[in-house]
């Protein structure tokens, strides 16, 4: 009954000890903001986009094509209910540094951290759902965050969205892809493969090496963080399994978005934060705090959803 609770578990346990294997090449020295920040970039641009893109090198089926779209309007709805409650919870004018506040509550860490346990537990096809919720926080990060972020300095414009990230354009080069009767051939295919195997090692090691640089006193000892973390990782994703129960759609699309919505805050909070001037150091130990918290939210989550499923079948 709590197979995917418990692989997910499992596969944190995992993830826990690469990001400790990058917390100890930081520390040692081996690698510094430089060397982060390019692993970052190569994860960003070329090696998540792989993994996208190798999951949707199939054989077009329209029951398949049918649960992606409701997987990605059901996302979209998602970061509706995330931006309504963040703006209720953090009021301008009435919360200090209230844009890095909404931002680390709407954006998960879909790409790092969702999709390593979406493959861990329903294989390509995790991969190939999950990537509707990265389609859908992409636009919003583009658009709804960098206006907050810049405090309305920034546009916000649907060709950011689509243009500056790798991620989406992944995806739509994959639903190419998936929709065309030509595929990859076998040998760019087998390419995209092995880097797209890449992804989780390396997101975990630069992880890890963006943790090192946190004070953890700080994290545990913010009653502003624990708010943010319960809204961000319990609150939101309460509410999307109520309203999944209702959604006709299979099992695996309705933990795909649960996995997309539950994960920790996103790295691109403190990354934006700091490019548009906001309070990063806040995001960035909302992002540490988020992650620790995951091997115990996420998997008791997905436990409840696979009950709740259960008990409405």
């Amino acid at each position: 009954m709590f197979a995917n609770s418990i692989i997910v578990f499992k596969q944190i346990i995992v993830m826990f000890f690469m990001m400790m294997l990058g917390y100890y090449i930081f520390r040692q020295g081996l690698f510094d903001n430089e060397t982060t920040k390019s692993m970052s970039g190569l994860l960003n641009r070329y090696v998540m986009p792989c993994t996208i893109i190798r999951s949707f090198q199939r054989e077009f089926e329209p029951d398949l094509a049918r649960t992606f779209f409701i997987t990605m309007l059901c996302a979209a709805a998602s970061f509706v209910i995330s931006i309504a409650i963040s703006s209720i919870v953090y009021r301008r004018g009435r919360t200090e540094n209230y844009a890095d506040r909404r931002v680390c509550t709407i954006l998960t860490n879909d790409g790092f951290m969702a999709l390593p346990l979406l493959a861990a537990m329903f294989g390509g096809d995790g991969v190939f759902l999950g990537s509707a919720h990265i389609c859908c926080m992409a636009t919003v990060l583009w658009t709804y965050c960098v206006y907050q972020l810049s405090h309305g300095r920034e546009r916000m414009t649907i060709k950011k969205a689509v243009f500056n990230n790798p991620g989406l354009l992944g995806a739509i080069i994959g639903m190419i892809v998936f929709v065309s009767p030509f595929k990859l051939p076998e040998l760019v295919f087998t390419a995209v493969d092995f880097v797209g195997d890449l992804n989780t090692p390396l997101a975990m090691i630069s992880l890890g090496c963006f943790l090192a640089q946190v004070d953890f006193k700080q994290c545990f000892s913010d009653i502003s963080l624990w708010k943010l973390s319960a809204l961000h990782m319990l609150a939101i994703p309460a509410i999307l399994m109520v309203l999944l129960l209702f959604v006709p759609i299979d099992q695996t699309a309705k933990l795909v978005l649960l996995v997309g919505v539950s994960a920790p805050c996103a790295i691109a909070c403190a990354m934006f934060s700091q490019v548009y001037g906001a309070d990063y150091l806040y995001a960035t130990r909302a992002i540490a705090l988020t992650t620790v918290l995951s091997v115990i939210t996420l998997p008791g989550l997905i436990a409840v959803m696979e009950i709740l499923m259960r008990l409405a079948a």
